[in-house]
């Protein structure tokens, strides 16, 4: 089920058939250099797109397929996940694409079309983005959102830095 639409993405909820198309994305370790488990399996993959399904049922939101609307091929993905920082709940908006659809400024295209969603939808008020400080890529996309370096924190044993915004400020 499509849930947005930008100008050069449909923005739409995972199924079970996206099993095949994911899998060479999760599976690049260019892809998943900054990823806390690294690069999937198979099942890893499977279990992914399962847990995307279960996240649509309850919080009622989560990570959602992109596709190049010239190519109708999955792309990639963003979208919501919860994410507990020492006492706190937040809303932390996460992204990956295909290494071919890198620096073309769709991650931000599609995190921006899902800022609004949220706050529109979900009545989400602020965002985090967690980022290695090596993830230069993923920091970019940030910064032109409007978010800002916060704090840099310990998440799964990792240094990260965490970046924020409050909707007001978008």
């Amino acid at each position: 089920m499509q849930i947005l639409e930008t100008p050069r993405l449909i923005i739409r909820y995972f199924t079970i058939r996206d099993l095949e198309n994911l899998s060479p994305i999760l599976a690049d370790p260019q892809v998943m250099e900054f990823s806390i488990i690294g690069v999937h399996n198979s099942q890893q993959i499977r279990q992914f797109i399962e847990q995307r399904l279960l996240s649509y049922i309850e919080p009622g939101f989560g990570l959602y397929a992109l596709i190049d609307k010239q190519t109708k091929e999955l792309i990639g993905y963003c979208g919501f996940f919860l994410q507990k920082i020492n006492a706190d709940r937040e809303v932390e908006i996460g992204y990956r694409l295909a290494t071919k659809y890198w620096g073309r400024g769709l991650a931000t295209e599609a995190a921006q079309a899902l800022y609004q969603y949220g706050r529109q939808k979900f009545d989400f008020k602020r965002f985090v983005c967690l980022i290695e400080p090596d993830n230069i890529r993923s920091i970019r996309v940030a910064q032109k959102l409007g978010m800002k370096l916060e704090k840099q924190i310990i998440y799964y044993g990792i240094n990260v830095e965490m970046y924020t915004v409050n909707i007001d400020q978008f």
